[in-house]
């Protein structure tokens, strides 16, 4: 009933622990139809450890970094399952949870992808779906724009409100019913998205190398008349950032890349270039700012934050090429 498909480069170690934990998922054994790493060219030793450690998972190496995009459709395109559960690296099961998440997809058949509720290693709460990137949003960043999914309160078990169930006199002998809540998007570091939902959108546009892949899949699902719903009482850990705080400024590149692919899929142009004149005045009055406060850049991380601004306004000049993140010259 489900695949498993995890991206993986660099990331032995991450990667060797979430194996591990589904390994340990008793609950999860009879539903899984395989486990699939796509390798984005790791040099850290990950293909010898996954044949050595995990040989029934199914391991397939590009030659280069292709992206989480097109590694996440590679893997798709080989998986049987009806679900297809993409993983990070990063992220750790917990027993028991994803059968929960394939129980409730069961149960509900207008729902195309479903996010469980990502914790820390210490169990406290990570954000889990996320805004559509927006030109207001970009104007009021402080300011929720959508009521759906923006705020953990009034989270709706089937139109129930949350507190009404914690508060019933009588007990009831069926099942709870799982606590779910439409959202405009998710998190990607755990999603749980129909095979058939894949098929009919032509999975992920692989022109996102990195960030905004996912956003661009529930927005084109919800377009498609399904719905995406998080799930606050399934937990999966997530190691949140230890993939891309390698290279910090990269990767804030690289999302900047992807942030502007997505406005341009979504919009006009007009729209687009209010939108990336919005980003580049923000970003050059930044920079003024610290120059003439340059004592405030004797911090270690608002010099990194100078620096990415610096090349952010630079990046503009030049265009807004798609060479200036994460991608492989």
């Amino acid at each position: 009933m489900v695949s498993i498909v995890i991206i993986t480069k660099d990331t032995k170690d991450l990667l060797e622990n979430l194996l591990a934990s589904i390994e340990k998922d008793r609950t999860l054994q009879s539903l899984l139809d395989k486990t699939i790493i796509v390798d984005n060219a790791s040099q850290d030793g990950t293909t010898e450890m996954v044949r050595d450690r995990f040989p029934s998972a199914r391991y397939v190496r590009n030659e280069k970094n292709t992206g989480f995009a097109a590694s996440a459709n590679k893997g798709y395109a080989l998986a049987e399952g009806k679900y297809i559960l993409f993983l990070n690296s990063d992220t750790v099961m917990i027993e028991g949870q994803i059968v929960k998440m394939a129980d409730f997809m069961d149960q509900n058949e207008d729902v195309a992808i479903c996010g469980p509720q990502l914790v820390y290693a210490d169990m406290g709460l990570q954000r889990s779906f996320a805004d559509i990137p927006s030109l207001a949003g970009e104007l009021l960043p402080f300011v929720r724009f959508r009521v759906r999914g923006s705020k953990f309160k009034g989270v709706k078990a089937r139109g129930t409100d949350l507190g009404s169930l914690s508060s019933s006199p009588t007990p009831d002998p069926r099942p709870p019913t799982p606590v779910f809540r439409d959202v405009d998007s998710l998190i990607g570091a755990a999603i749980l998205v129909r095979r058939e939902t894949l098929a009919r959108l032509d999975g992920f546009d692989e022109g996102f190398f990195f960030f905004l892949e996912e956003t661009d899949l529930c927005v084109r699902a919800r377009r498609s008349g399904k719905k995406v719903v998080f799930l606050p009482d399934v937990k999966i850990i997530h190691l949140q950032g230890k993939t891309v705080r390698k290279n910090w400024v990269l990767g804030r590149m690289e999302y900047n890349i992807s942030l502007y692919r997505f406005i341009r899929k979504h919009h006009s142009r007009l729209y687009y270039r209010f939108f990336a004149g919005v980003r580049v005045t923000k970003a050059a009055l930044f920079v003024v700012f610290l120059s003439l406060l340059f004592f405030l850049l004797a911090g270690a991380k608002i010099r990194t934050r100078y620096n990415y601004y610096l090349k952010l306004v630079a990046w503009h000049f030049r265009g807004c090429p798609a060479d200036a993140g994460l991608r492989p010259v």
